[in-house]
């Protein structure tokens, strides 16, 4: 299955859920670690760098958990196993290398967020050879003093530039598509006025897609590169310019194709999202379409001391060193967090929501009204 084909998948279990028929997860959240080797300045782990950086060290699951629960993923029939987290995935290699090797024996769809640095040719390599879907690399400026700076190390970007090379070079000596590789960039003060430049900078070094994020609050550091409202205004016109070079350069993105995720108003409420979500679903009032977060019926997020969730910003939840991924979906924790979303009642760390899925949220809302309607349509024949 392509990723087209997993979100078509995805909608068509949530319109499941809506008229009353349980299914599976269609994604799985995984955080490996909460190791990292940069500190970026706009990132949440920033104040606790270190203290992150010990703690995963004495609560990590080890490898062969990760490898039982990749098998339970396929199992429970989850099509999209996504490694991310406030961490740098490569930082354990010895621990994420095999787990990407199983998830693509086992035939599910991969994706892995990084920051780069860490990727040699040997690495490069492995991930064409095993068929990995889909690499996001994030690099937040064409300008590499900018980079560097926004993620506190110099050499970041030309570490960062030379393993995206690395990775198109395997690609073509193997013939291979994959990945697909996905550009990451968390827009803020000190570039956003480089998105046009963006633009090029990713269809000259190869990548398939931009995607972009407004800057998140999370601690006071981070509140020297939020947009003030001039900026805002200003950023409407060079996400424009972004989006004509796109077209040019034939990119796809999520700021000016149909989830425009720079809009003002999302720039603006970026770490206070909970007035958005509940203002998507002030119209609607029906199950699932009415629900402002859609997580609870199509992702499990794992963190890296075997607690699940519907979100990765969710403290607790049900373990899986004690129960089956099985009885944690269809269990206590999950059915609480549902009833909970149909009624919009909305958790303190909704405010968090990336703005990213909202947007998508928005997009997959439409698509599961149609979807609801048509299989309501197919059902009443019989």
């Amino acid at each position: 299955m392509d990723l087209g084909e997993i979100n078509r998948e995805r909608i068509r279990r949530l319109a499941l859920w809506h008229l009353g028929k349980k299914t599976s997860p269609v994604q799985i959240d995984v955080e490996l670690h909460k190791r990292c080797n940069l500190k970026c300045v706009f990132c949440a782990r920033f104040v606790e760098h270190e203290k992150l950086n010990k703690e995963s060290r004495k609560d990590e699951m080890p490898l062969e958990k990760w490898l039982e629960i990749v098998d339970e993923c396929k199992e429970l029939n989850a099509l999209m196993f996504n490694i991310e987290g406030i961490n740098e995935p490569f930082f354990h290699s010895k621990l994420l290398l095999p787990v990407m090797k199983r998830v693509k024996t086992v035939g599910m769809f991969g994706i892995l967020t990084t920051n780069g640095i860490l990727i040699n040719d040997k690495i490069a390599r492995f991930i064409v050879e095993i068929g990995w879907d889909r690499l996001h690399v994030s690099i937040h400026s064409y300008k590499a003093e900018i980079h560097d700076r926004l993620v506190g190390k110099e050499g970041a970007f030309k570490k960062a530039k030379r393993a995206v090379e690395m990775i198109n070079k395997w690609k073509k000596r193997l013939k291979s598509n994959k990945p697909m590789l996905n550009l990451n960039i968390c827009v803020n003060r000190l570039n956003f006025k480089h998105l046009p430049q963006m633009v090029k900078f990713a269809g000259n070094l190869g990548f398939e897609y931009i995607f972009t994020e407004p800057l998140m609050i999370y601690h006071e550091k981070a509140e020297e590169l939020k947009l003030n409202a001039k900026e805002r205004k200003q950023l409407s016109s060079y996400v424009e310019k972004a989006k004509r070079l796109a077209e040019k350069y034939k990119l796809d993105n999520n700021f000016g194709t149909i989830d425009r995720n720079l809009e003002e108003e999302i720039v603006k409420s970026a770490s206070r999202m909970k007035p958005l979500l509940l203002k998507d679903v002030k119209d609607f009032s029906e199950g699932l379409i009415s629900a402002p977060c859609l997580k609870p019926w199509d992702t499990i997020s794992i963190r890296y001391d075997g607690k699940t969730a519907h979100c990765g910003f969710v403290e607790k939840g049900e373990n899986v060193k004690q129960k089956s991924l099985k009885e944690i979906w269809f269990g206590k924790y999950f059915n609480e967090v549902r009833k909970r979303m149909l009624k919009k009642e909305l958790f303190e760390h909704c405010h968090k929501c990336v703005p990213s899925d909202l947007t998508q949220r928005r997009r997959f809302r439409k698509e599961l009204i149609k979807m609801v309607k048509e299989l309501k349509g197919k059902w009443m024949k019989y």
